[in-house]
């Protein structure tokens, strides 16, 4: 029998300092994005984009050094968005209840033509500072 592939097209796996607000913060931008929960335990969860892409939390072994955006290293992670909605409810969700409390948006949804003509686009962190973008384009 051949195991279950998770996530078809890849994943990237992100350490994280509390995994269950994490959970939380992740969960819901995801669902907004259309992702599929395919993990979900006391180490780690996972989710599937429709192209198969998964993203993975799990609990960073140390807590040092932290993310530092522009260092060498990741830069950010940009989630496609099937519509401009779709942004503009990510953003929506980022300004309220618990959600807020664990992002920080570092540019509101707007156009950014330099990149493509329709290029739409917030940007925010998670709650260990990694910068994340959500684009239509």
């Amino acid at each position: 029998m051949e195991p279950e592939i998770l996530d078809p097209a890849g994943h990237i796996i992100l350490s994280v300092s509390d995994l269950e607000k994490s959970k939380i913060f992740y969960g819901t931008v995801f669902r907004c994005l259309g992702f599929q929960i395919v993990r979900d335990s006391k180490r780690s969860a996972a989710w599937v984009s429709k192209q198969g892409l998964g993203i993975w939390i799990r609990p960073a072994a140390h807590q040092e050094p932290k993310y530092v955006f522009e260092a060498p290293g990741l830069h950010h992670v940009c989630f496609k968005a099937e519509t401009p909605r779709v942004v503009d409810d990510v953003y929506d969700f980022l300004n309220i209840g618990i959600i807020h409390d664990y992002s920080l948006i570092i540019h509101p949804p707007k156009f950014y033509q330099q990149y493509a003509p329709d290029y739409y686009a917030v940007f925010f962190t998670d709650l260990d500072g990694i910068r994340l973008e959500v684009a239509y384009y």
